[in-house]
């Protein structure tokens, strides 16, 4: 009689360790896998910062003239395309030739950044449904001279079929 009680002692002991092993394999890869998603979400935000800033902005830019354009009476649905001459800059704030840095909340420093500079816009292609009209074009070529201080022969609108 003892030994089935030792048994069976031995049996719940054995089984809570299994139990225990079990949820802590299950726990850890999970906190590894979460780890690394985060880690590789940081660097191809970071890589898209170092390779992408000038295609990013010029993306969002073509987006916001076409949401813009497509608004006007006249104009209808578009396309946009941008000719863009370098890159995206930023200023880095020095003080007596050192450089001043700012704290993030984790306590990471980073170069204070004075001031950003955009690609200039060299040329802009816009195709609309009204692409016909000159009244249409006239009103698309002012508005992207204005945007973009972009000259008048470098703007380009044609009709969308």
């Amino acid at each position: 009689m003892k030994l089935i009680q030792e048994l069976m002692k031995k049996e719940k002991l054995v089984a809570l360790l299994f139990v225990g092993l079990l949820l802590l394999i299950v726990a850890l890869p999970v906190k590894q896998e979460e780890e690394k998603k985060q880690e590789e979400n940081g660097l191809v935000l970071e890589e898209e910062k170092i390779k992408g800033e000038g295609e990013l902005w010029q993306n969002k830019m073509e987006e916001r003239l076409k949401k813009v354009l497509e608004q006007v009476e006249g104009i209808g649905e578009t396309q946009v395309f941008l000719t863009c001459a370098g890159t995206e800059r930023k200023v880095v704030e020095k003080d007596e030739a050192e450089t001043v840095y700012e704290k993030d909340a984790r306590g990471n420093q980073s170069p204070y950044v004075s001031q950003e500079q955009y690609p200039q816009v060299t040329g802009v292609l816009v195709v609309a449904k009204g692409g016909d009209d000159p009244v249409v074009i006239q009103n698309i070529q002012e508005a992207v001279e204005a945007l973009f201080q972009v000259e008048p022969h470098k703007i380009k609108v044609m009709k969308m079929n």
